[in-house]
């Protein structure tokens, strides 16, 4: 008998690209099963994915929009181990992803599809060339994620209503990570019925899900904005970078869009230090020029970050045990000629 997983990223994008898959196989029936099947829903990233994996067993895994490391690989590893057989499916547009494809298909016998777009227009864009459609609904979202993300600037079909929800959805779910919000998006979204113009208008008609998360929004947008300027005080000059220490003052969750606010006033790189209630170290970079891809890969090579993932202007890592804020900052400084 056959049962499905869907595996997505928190942010919207994995939502939206999850939404695709969960509409085509429960709704049409026609992938990766060609039967209509329930399929089951686990939100992660790839810290914490093998504890959501381990000890479980599918036919078919479908990995959306979640970079892959070492904590993704055991996890996958973890389930041959117990003897469990599945088909891989793996969507992704993150560096880390793109380098490894070789080995994923090795290891796992499975598919990797990535690209350079965000991974919302891969998985449309791999359903589209094997004849499968999915509804204007999802079609709209996909578009606002890529407006979103930054491939889809005066392409893009969706209005600004559509997009302002794909940005209330990933503040909320990068907020509060809730497992229970993040399948009642994908499952909204994957619904065939079509929504109109009247369906929209906040406050009205939209469901109040999506008002939630607007309310959550303009919330975390204030609170935000209060901690990045006084982080962004506070940030000290590391050669071409500036650095915060908000271990203490900022917890993990929603560091990344910290990151961005701080960098957004400062208008430099930025190298953000957060810690998890584990006592992890997370390392979160953000540019605008592609610094941060370049940052990280660099740190990576001289083994003071583990795990590191992310884009050209936002990058996200662990900071390797026992190396010290003075061992990050003498590299940073040393660094600094090669970064721009």
């Amino acid at each position: 008998m056959s049962n499905v997983v869907v595996i997505g990223d928190w942010d919207a994008d994995g939502v939206v690209a999850s939404a695709q898959l969960v509409y085509v196989q429960e709704m049409l029936g026609v992938f990766p099963v060609r039967s209509r099947v329930a399929v089951d829903l686990i939100p992660s990233g790839p810290r914490g994915f093998r504890e959501k994996v381990q000890g479980r067993c599918w036919s078919h895994m479908l990995v959306v929009d979640i970079p892959f490391t070492s904590d993704v690989d055991e996890g996958l590893s973890s389930i041959l181990r117990g003897g469990c057989r599945f088909k891989l499916y793996y969507f992704d547009h993150h560096k880390s992803t793109v380098e490894s494809v070789g080995y994923v298909e090795r290891a796992y016998g499975g598919l990797v599809v990535t690209g350079g777009s965000s991974t919302s227009v891969i998985v449309r864009n791999f359903l589209e060339k094997h004849g499968i459609r999915i509804t204007p609904r999802l079609k709209l979202f996909v578009e606002a994620v890529s407006v979103i993300e930054g491939g889809g600037r005066g392409l893009s079909q969706a209005n600004d209503k559509i997009i302002g929800i794909v940005a209330a959805i990933s503040k909320r779910l990068n907020r509060t990570k809730d497992p229970g919000v993040w399948c009642k998006y994908v499952r909204w979204l994957a619904d065939p019925i079509p929504f109109d113009d009247i369906e929209l208008q906040l406050g009205r008609e939209i469901p109040s899900l999506i008002n939630e998360s607007l309310k959550a929004s303009k919330e975390a947008d204030e609170e935000l904005k209060d901690v990045a300027t006084k982080l962004a005080m506070s940030a000290k000059r590391v050669g071409y970078v500036r650095l915060v220490d908000a271990r203490g003052r900022w917890g993990s969750r929603g560091a990344s869009a910290l990151a961005s606010a701080i960098h957004k006033i400062v208008g430099e790189p930025v190298v953000l230090l957060v810690e998890r209630t584990d006592g992890v170290v997370i390392v979160i970079i953000r540019s605008s020029r592609g610094e941060a891809g370049r940052i990280v890969e660099m740190l990576h090579t001289l083994g003071l970050i583990e795990d590191k993932g992310g884009h050209e202007n936002i990058a996200v890592a662990r900071l390797s045990v026992n190396v010290t804020l003075a061992h990050l900052e003498n590299a940073l400084q040393r660094l600094s000629p090669y970064i721009r």
